[in-house]
């Protein structure tokens, strides 16, 4: 119980924060790994996928429990997104939204041209280690990994795909945060005209 409750505590803003942070780990090993002259074994290249793999997670679980909730019909029940680790089913939760925005035509980046690749991407992301336990990344003999539709990846392609990834999520964050607090201030706009019948002129 207690590890729920201190999972319950974490702001949804404070997600981001996690999420960045796993995020420049990712690209520090990454980076290192790169400069490295050696194959890279799976075990290398398995805790680059994990660091990646949480950041999107953390990134997808801040929209849906964040103001990306709020375009919802019904919000999903917190405790369960708090608990679990699937980044499909974030990912289709965060499909509705967009859907129910019509943001269809603006969600993309280099890599995903659209939601149907979004839901690709991640559900690749997602099989690496659905049980979050190892992060393994098929390896080829040549030492390059076969994620995202077959193509054999680098792991420097790897960590440029995940950054687009994202930066994706990361700046639809802010449109749905900009978004509800236009729309929040027209709520409060009409409901001060619904209750007063009309807009009054200012006391002098």
């Amino acid at each position: 119980m207690e590890q729920t409750a201190n999972r319950q505590n974490i702001r949804e803003k404070d997600l981001f924060v996690y999420a960045r942070s796993f995020r420049k780990a990712a690209k520090t090993l990454a980076g290192a790994l790169q400069l490295d002259a050696t194959v890279f074994s799976e075990c290398d290249v398995s805790p680059v996928v994990f660091l990646y793999r949480h950041a999107v997670e953390l990134h997808l679980k801040a929209l849906v429990l964040g103001e990306g909730g709020n375009f919802l019909a019904t919000k999903p029940d917190t405790l369960s997104i708090y608990k679990t680790h699937s980044v499909s089913w974030l990912a289709q939760i965060v499909c509705q939204i967009i859907t129910t925005l019509k943001w269809e035509n603006e969600f993309k980046c280099e890599g995903i041209e659209n939601v149907a690749g979004f839901k690709v991407v991640v559900d690749e992301l997602n099989s690496v280690d659905p049980g979050s336990y190892v992060f393994r990344l098929p390896i080829s003999d040549e030492g390059k990994d076969s994620f995202a539709g077959g193509g054999k990846l680098t792991i420097r392609e790897f960590a440029r795909r995940m950054d687009a990834l994202l930066e994706l999520l990361d700046s639809t964050a802010d449109a749905l945060a900009a978004t509800w607090d236009m729309h929040s201030k027209e709520l409060a706009i009409e409901a001060a005209w619904n209750n007063t019948g009309g807009f009054e002129p200012p006391i002098q």
